[in-house]
């Protein structure tokens, strides 16, 4: 105990962490997660002096998924690529509610890039190959105030989680292309965003 109470007396010290949930997520081929409702982050750290914190967090995901043609669907190639990157930063206030117990309000600044992209490769009945793509480009960017809540295991590792309200406008395009035309069609949207995002990271921190 008295150790605890010492490194929650440091004037000083930086918190590094990694969410074991999206970790298990990798660890199972970098399965689908609706980034509407599971936190996006990855890894994030946070430098604190005295009470007053500066965080930033990342989160990437990279997903390619090819099928080779065969008799089955028509000697046809579909290509699926899909990626998406999310960054914040942002200041916290901590508040020792019990000596295992810290709790962090505070407020990030956000951005969010993504982009899906299909293609289609096949020979059609006049022997040329035709070449389609579909993309969709969605760009975020706004404000996210927080409620972190961490729970000291030991005086340097502890488990977090975060309540997250998040408000954001966002651009998007939707492009088809073909090479059997050299007209492209495509849309765009803008749009505003306000969501709660529910505790549904948990980071395993450890303090230096």
């Amino acid at each position: 105990m008295s150790l605890l109470s010492q490194a929650q007396a440091d004037s000083s010290y930086v918190d590094f962490g990694v969410n074991v949930i999206r970790l298990a997520n990798l660890g199972m081929g970098n399965s689908n997660l609706n980034y509407e409702i599971w936190n996006p982050y990855l890894f994030t750290a946070d430098a604190h002096y005295k009470r007053i914190g500066l965080r930033v967090g990342v989160g990437m995901r990279s997903v390619t998924n090819t099928e080779l043609p065969t008799d089955a669907n028509g000697q046809t190639t579909f290509q699926m690529d899909t990626s998406r990157v999310d960054l914040r930063i942002g200041l916290n206030y901590d508040f020792h509610v019990h000596p295992k117990w810290t709790c962090k309000f505070g407020i990030d600044y956000f951005v969010s890039n993504e982009s899906k992209r299909n293609t289609t490769e096949f020979t059609n009945e006049q022997e040329v190959k035709v070449e389609t793509e579909h993309e969709i480009e969605r760009a975020e960017k706004g404000i996210s105030p927080f409620m972190f809540i961490q729970y000291h295991i030991t005086p340097r590792v502890s488990l977090g989680t975060e309540l997250l309200w998040r408000i954001s406008s966002f651009t998007l395009s939707d492009t088809d292309v073909s090479n059997l035309n050299d007209a492209n069609i495509e849309r765009k949207y803008e749009g505003t965003k306000r969501s709660v995002m529910a505790p549904t990271a948990l980071f395993l921190n450890v303090r230096f």
